[in-house]
């Protein structure tokens, strides 16, 4: 789910553009035609564990990614941080398209997706090849034909992999996916250049950068190392790279190594901890931020970020292997149990819900929700009251750990609470009956992580385990007169009986 909650802490003395004078002045033969004059590498954010995968948007903000804590982390011109999106199945590498789009390498979900600027709508592009799972997408890059480019390595401790090699993936703009580049030990940083003729690669086991010319979409040439790097000066590398408008090369090593196109060397640039990935950006598009460790770094240049590409791919018609539940829930008539007049059956993979007809069936607005429903307001509502359903697999974190999750989506003052659990005919369930003030997420997940108190509202949601199917989640939230008209239907829908209930004492 999308949650906005300030997990990251920018460095209160310290703007996202502007200059602190913290560390030494960076200078280096080469670079002074394009980093700016005294210029100091600025920390942003810290206090993280792993950050990775920088990406401005068109919109005027930045993510990255902190890998460990399975988040992407929004960064607003100010250097004020929030969370946009967690979990974020361990995404590393990002990038925007043209229009605000979002493609991201969701590493430990091992796949790589898309999130729609429109309303945060997950969309999964690839999340495997030849029938085997993928090893860990790890960065990507669009192609300015409307495809993309993925590296897809495996680190860590458990290097098992079931794919034949760590390769590299060209995903088409129609969603196919073809593997163009076997011969790699470790794939990792990618690039496609401005005249989109070019293809870098890097090759960190072996401190390399590779180039390959692209004859057509995803069609490449035999490829050649353009650049080594010292293996005293920049150790291990590269990382994660970008380019600037002339085509220049910025590979994360030990610093941040700058290239011209053809791999030779302009300088380097210093950043207080070792980076692992950077990008151009900023109000100009002239400040390069550097991932560096725990912590996020802005460097001022004189020279501007390489446009971005207008689009990427759209997904190929596919139910991801990792998500088996995405797309639309199918209305059917149930055959064990007709439907009573003025309702209507909705068969949701494993469960059935009998839902009165004038609730209205829309398309789920993001990935991680397998049917939604607009309800009719009582007189005098004017909020959207929705019913959701949604499955995660497992035990989707326990009972108490929704729970809390949903006590905590209301404020305490005024917030009453009960807590029941009955059994129905589809399987055991749990309920979450909540009254008060709701604080409601404003605007989608590109509008900045504000939350709007909504007084007087209800939410009834509820945990139901279905014997060899799995755990499903029923959430009714809106308006207290239209959820409490709603609330016996809404029990009835899933063969449920308030008044057998027990009630519940989470632990």
């Amino acid at each position: 789910m999308i949650q906005w909650k300030r997990t990251c802490f920018a460095m209160s003395a310290v703007a996202m553009f502007a200059l602190a004078g913290q560390a030494s002045p960076l200078s280096a033969q080469g670079l002074k035609d394009l980093v700016a004059a005294n210029a100091t590498a600025t920390k942003v954010v810290g206090d993280c564990k792993f950050t990775e995968g920088p990406a401005f948007s068109p919109k005027g903000f930045l993510l990255f990614s902190d890998i460990p804590n399975s988040r992407i982390v929004r960064v607003e011109t100010d250097g004020q941080s929030s969370n946009f999106l967690k979990p974020s199945g361990g995404a590393n590498g990002l990038v925007f398209d043209g229009a605000g789009h979002l493609y991201a390498c969701q590493g430990q979900a091992r796949r790589v997706v898309k999130i729609a600027i429109q309303d945060g709508k997950i969309e999964p592009l690839c999340d495997s090849y030849d029938g085997k799972p993928l090893n860990s997408p790890n960065d990507l890059a669009l192609d300015g034909h409307g495809g993309l480019y993925f590296t897809d390595p495996r680190y860590g401790a458990d290097a098992k992999i079931e794919q034949s090699c760590m390769g590299v993936y060209y995903i088409n703009a129609s969603g196919k996916t073809t593997r163009v580049i076997d011969n790699l030990q470790r794939p990792n940083g990618i690039l496609v250049s401005n005249d989109r003729k070019t293809l870098y690669v890097a090759e960190p086991n072996k401190r390399e950068l590779w180039k390959y010319e692209i004859t057509a979409p995803g069609q490449l040439s035999s490829g050649k190392p353009i650049f080594t790097g010292d293996e005293k000066l920049d150790g291990g590398g590269p990382d994660g790279m970008c380019l600037d408008q002339r085509g220049n090369l910025y590979a994360t090593y030990n610093d941040v190594v700058v290239l011209n196109p053809e791999g030779g060397l302009i300088g380097r640039i210093p950043v207080p901890e070792h980076p692992a990935n950077c990008t151009l950006g900023g109000p100009d598009g002239k400040t390069l931020f550097v991932t560096a460790r725990t912590s996020l770094y802005s460097i001022p240049m004189t020279i501007a970020a390489a446009p971005l590409f207008a689009s990427g791919p759209s997904p190929a018609p596919q139910v991801s292997r990792l998500n088996p539940f995405r797309g639309t829930a199918r209305l059917t008539q149930d055959k064990k149990e007709p439907a009573k007049e003025g309702t209507k059956a909705v068969e949701i993979k494993a469960i059935t819900l009998k839902l009165p007809a004038n609730w209205k069936q829309e398309d789920p607005s993001n990935n991680l929700r397998l049917a939604q429903f607009k309800l009719p307001p009582a007189e005098g509502d004017k909020p959207v009251t929705e019913l959701v359903i949604s499955s995660f697999g497992g035990d989707g974190g326990g009972v108490d750990q929704n729970f809390k999750r949903w006590i905590d989506q209301f404020t305490g003052e005024g917030r009453k609470v009960k807590l029941t659990s009955g059994e129905s005919k589809q399987g055991k369930y749990y309920v979450n009956d909540i009254t008060g003030t709701y604080l409601q997420s404003s605007g989608g997940p590109f509008a900045g992580g504000k939350k709007t108190p909504m007084p007087g509202y209800r939410s009834l949601s509820v945990v139901l385990m279905v014997p060899d199917a799995g755990v499903y989640f029923l959430r009714l939230t809106g308006p207290e007169k239209t959820v409490n008209a709603a609330a016996e239907s809404f029990r009835k829908s899933f063969d449920a009986d308030a008044t057998a209930e027990a009630a519940y004492e989470m632990k």
